[in-house]
């Protein structure tokens, strides 16, 4: 049956395609219809544009000084595409041939923005596209274009379109606002008539369902409040948490403290609930997988979905080094700790120094001690003094005397009575000095070495800053302050009072109570 029905009626569609093959190709053979198709109303300016694209009838300037056939008589001053005055009509658009666009007139006609542009007609707006099309027609008193959408009011109504005309949000009493207490938003407000509104989101739809009564644009999003409540929603208007809270501040990661009566939990945004329940006097975060609770003025532990790991029962619980080592201290006790194995600890301190190259001093009954990044004891505490590691190395103290112990707890520099101070160390070398045995003027002289006590630059100097700075470090001699460079040479002379060190090249020195500004070649800057 089927193939009978296209036996008889196969002529029919294949002789449509045939003329329409028939119109297209002929044009480009015979012009006289081209030319009528040109002069007449029943194709637009764009149309036209396209037709001569492409059948290419004459030369560009031979089409240009004939436009006023295609333009019902109008011949342009110029060829600048669009807006343009026709006299005794109004405004229209033009192309680059002098084509007119539109078989409309307006009052005002904008330039186009987004292949949109405004017109005017009759003390109304609307909106047409680069083809003459009519996007809005004009019956809008206000028309203006928002990211990608169109703010509309109509009389007392308002309602936002999207670039093709459709009405996402449709007209309805209220106003429709970028603005909020005189600030710019980087979304759109529908106001109700009672003061309260709602978001529109970047496709122009109303969020109809989250309705605010006040808003504060901090840190990168939306504070949101209604009747005396606060939550957050996104840049783009969307909500991210409820209005359920007294005070919400954005903390650490994607968390916000969140407070209701003067106690506090966590929120994550998308979540209905808060993460850490709104029950503690302080809640924040302590390692990447925990966070840190005060309750009764003792600190707890809660692992990343707030299951309790610690009860607070603690003075203090901070974060000692990456990923998850911790310090618990109580009544002057000091633990170091680890979030995944947190048996109660077996090793308690007076004191415990933050991580410094990997290793950690710490101090009990006996003395300085150092731990490794792992916890594990690499020296037993017993000594006056360890200072915390710098260049791979410690300097320790001990009756009277120094030393230099490296991360594996061995000594670089054996205790001795030689050096009467040994700063810690910067690029592998530290100030020290010695007794001067020479004048009893001066007690003593400084100088430099590095972690195995062997003399960098010659101890001859009264004074000396700690470390080198852009190359150069400031010492005394003679009782004026100079700078050498890492092989002792004197680069700039011992003229000044005092000195600064070097920062981006430059120094503060102070000369006969002349403040100045030198370079590192000693050269007077200001």
């Amino acid at each position: 049956m089927i193939k009978q029905l296209l036996k008889r009626w196969w002529p029919i569609p294949a002789g449509i395609i045939g003329l329409c093959l028939l119109l297209f190709v002929v044009p480009f053979f015979w012009k006289a219809p081209l030319e009528v198709l040109l002069k007449s109303r029943l194709v637009s300016g764009y149309g036209k544009g396209r037709l001569i694209g492409l059948y290419n009838p004459a030369p560009v300037e031979d089409i240009r000084q004939n436009v006023h056939l295609y333009n019902d008589g109008y011949k342009p001053k110029s060829f600048i595409p669009g807006p343009v005055y026709v006299p005794g009509k109004g405004m229209n658009y033009q192309d680059s041939l002098g084509l007119l666009l539109s078989s409309s007139f307006f009052e005002q006609a904008e330039p186009f923005e987004n292949r949109r542009a405004r017109v005017h007609i009759d003390f109304k707006y609307g909106l047409i596209n680069t083809k003459g099309k009519w996007v809005l027609p004009t019956v809008f008193d206000t028309l203006y274009r928002f990211k990608k959408v169109y703010v509309v009011l109509q009389g007392a109504e308002a309602g936002v379109a999207d670039k093709r005309g459709r009405m996402k949000t449709p007209l309805a009493q209220g106003t429709i606002t970028p603005y909020y207490n005189g600030k710019n938003l980087p979304f759109l407000r529908f106001e109700y008539s009672k003061g309260s509104f709602s978001f529109i989101d970047s496709r122009g739809r109303i969020r109809k369902d989250y309705v605010y009564d006040s808003l504060i644009v901090r840190d990168g999003f939306v504070y949101v409040g209604k009747e005396g409540k606060w939550g957050v929603a996104n840049i783009q208007g969307k909500e991210l948490i409820s209005p359920l809270y007294d005070e919400i501040i954005k903390v650490r990661g994607d968390l916000f403290a969140v407070r209701n009566d003067g106690l506090e939990g966590l929120h994550k945004p998308g979540a209905k609930e808060p993460l850490v329940p709104v029950i503690y006097e302080k809640a924040e975060v302590c390692t990447p997988s925990t966070y840190r609770v005060l309750l009764n003025d003792h600190y707890g532990l809660l692992d990343k979905k707030a299951a309790v790991l610690i009860e607070p029962v603690y003075d203090t619980i901070y974060i000692h080094h990456l990923p998850e080592w911790i310090v618990t201290g109580h009544m002057g006790f000091y633990a170091l700790r680890n979030t995944k194995k947190l048996e109660y600890p077996s090793v308690f301190y007076y004191e415990i120094g933050p991580c410094k190259d990997g290793m950690t001093v710490v101090r009990n009954e006996h003395g300085y001690g150092v731990l490794s990044r792992r916890g594990k004891t690499i020296t037993v505490p017993g000594y006056e003094m360890i200072r915390n590691y710098s260049s791979g190395v410690a300097v320790v103290y001990h009756h009277n005397q120094y030393a230099v112990m490296d991360r594996k707890g061995s000594f670089t520099l054996p205790f001795s009575l030689n050096l009467v101070e040994l700063n810690d160390y910067y690029n592998s070398i530290a100030r020290a000095a010695r007794f001067n045995l020479m004048t009893p003027r001066i007690r003593k002289q400084y100088g430099f070495v590095d972690t195995k006590g062997n003399t960098v630059i010659p101890f001859l100097y009264e004074d000396g800053h700690l470390f080198f700075t852009n190359g150069l470090v400031a010492v005394k001699l003679g009782g004026k302050w100079g700078f050498i460079n890492e092989k002792g040479e004197t680069t700039i002379p011992f003229l000044y009072d005092t000195v600064s060190a070097f920062s981006n090249g430059k120094a503060y020195v102070l000369q006969d109570n002349t403040l100045m500004v030198i370079d590192t070649e000693g050269n007077v800057l200001e």
